[in-house]
């Protein structure tokens, strides 16, 4: 009995971590799942279980049936990421002509886009934008195409997954939906990020500003003090954003405040402290 109740803490445990680690509706059902099950089965074992299930009646199945379907959206979410790898896989194939031996030790040698188009008809060369972040851009670049292109980590990333396999996700998931176009802008976006006077004033910046923007703006406007400190303000605390760069502060800072809906309280902040749009 007590090795049961340990197990079940742990479960919970392991799911409100990663809830915590990365927020998401996934996760969040994810764990209102499995804490709902815990408790209904902790409540059945404390009383007499067929007396309360016959107290619950047809309420009882209904119950069930959200805590299933609770589960198989969990893991739909969790799988996904492995479908789109099943897609990459099934639309890129080998190369007629055998590469060089020193080619071999490169798992993306082999691998070809064809040609796609994006929502407005325009064609593109997806072969050259792969070949681009791919061996122009780091991980913390992709993140940021991720993030530029309201793409949800989730969506194209899993637990046991290479730099390779996540552009391939990442290429297969913007075709899809019709985003060729915005991932090669966002690209070149990346490589030649737009100088200061090139962005918006912030007078101009609202909510209706795509992340883009508003992730370049706090990049070249404000410094990690200013950044920790807009952070404290909003009642978030800094060390547990990503601590690898100001791109990852920054990056971690907007998909905090996006998933919570709170961006016009970073926006107002940002105006309240600069009203006039120049950087103090």
């Amino acid at each position: 009995m007590l090795v049961l109740l340990i197990l079940k803490f742990v479960v919970v445990a392991f799911f409100l971590f990663m809830f915590w680690r990365r927020p998401s509706v996934n996760w969040g059902v994810g764990l209102l799942t499995v804490t709902s099950a815990v408790l209904l089965d902790t409540f059945l074992g404390t009383f007499n279980r067929e007396e309360m299930l016959a107290q619950f009646g047809f309420f009882f199945y209904v119950i069930a049936g959200l805590l299933i379907g609770g589960a198989a959206y969990w893991l739909f979410s969790l799988f996904q990421p492995w479908q789109l790898a099943g897609k990459a896989s099934a639309t890129a194939p080998a190369t007629a002509v055998s590469p060089p031996p020193a080619a071999t030790t490169n798992p993306d040698a082999n691998i070809h886009f064809s040609p796609g188009t994006d929502e407005t008809g325009t064609a593109f060369d997806r072969q050259m934008i792969y070949e681009e972040i791919r061996d122009r851009l780091g991980r913390e670049d992709v993140l940021d195409l991720l993030f530029d292109l309201r793409i949800r980590e989730n969506e194209v990333m899993n637990v046991q997954q290479d730099m390779h396999q996540l552009i391939i996700n990442m290429m297969e998931l913007t075709a899809e939906r019709g985003q060729t176009g915005q991932l090669a802008l966002a690209v070149e976006r990346i490589l030649t990020p737009p100088a200061p006077e090139a962005l918006p004033r912030l007078e101009k910046i609202s909510l209706e500003s795509p992340p883009t923007i508003l992730r370049h703006y706090l990049l070249a406007h404000y410094d990690l003090e200013k950044l920790q400190k807009t952070a404290v303000a909003l009642g978030i605390d800094w060390e547990q954003l990503t601590v690898t760069s100001k791109k990852s502060k920054v990056r971690d800072l907007l998909h905090y405040l996006y998933r919570r809906n709170r961006m016009d309280e970073l926006i107002a902040l940002m105006h309240a402290n600069d009203p006039s749009g120049k950087e103090t």
